[in-house]
């Protein structure tokens, strides 16, 4: 790897990343299937460590890990994305608002009709590297 090793999300970050959008969206709190979680946020550290793709590869296996593997009660895909997003902004990429790109693209992953790498393009598309 020719980057710098990034600044990855611990467990208990998104475990917080969590509970904060059950506050603000509602749902039930509570994790469901802690093995599947703490594999969900293992798989961003696997796909840089393997070499498998840059800050937005690591980005999209936050949102679609974290979503795919159903670990909470409630708010999978919000919290999927938010930790894309937590990531990329922690490593100096600037994020937008929330737009409907975003939102469709979660919704996609839930319905199995985008892949890791779809959801790495799109974080290329409308997200860009600070100066």
């Amino acid at each position: 790897m020719n980057e710098e090793e990034p600044a990855f999300l611990e467990a208990e970050q998104v475990e917080l990343l969590h509970r904060m959008s059950l506050e603000r969206h509602g749902g039930q709190v509570g994790i469901r299937d802690r093995a599947a979680f703490d594999s969900a946020v293992m798989q961003p550290r696997n796909v840089w460590f393997y070499g498998q793709g840059d800050l937005f590869d690591v980005a999209a296996a936050y949102a679609f890990h974290v979503s795919q593997s159903q670990a909470f009660i409630d708010g999978n895909k919000r919290t999927g994305m938010s930790a894309a997003l937590v990531f990329l902004e922690g490593n100096g990429v600037c994020v937008p608002e929330a737009t409907d790109a975003l939102y469709d693209a979660m919704i996609g992953i839930a319905e199995r009709r985008m892949d890791r790498a779809s959801v790495a393009a799109l974080l290329r598309k409308v997200c860009r590297r600070s100066s």
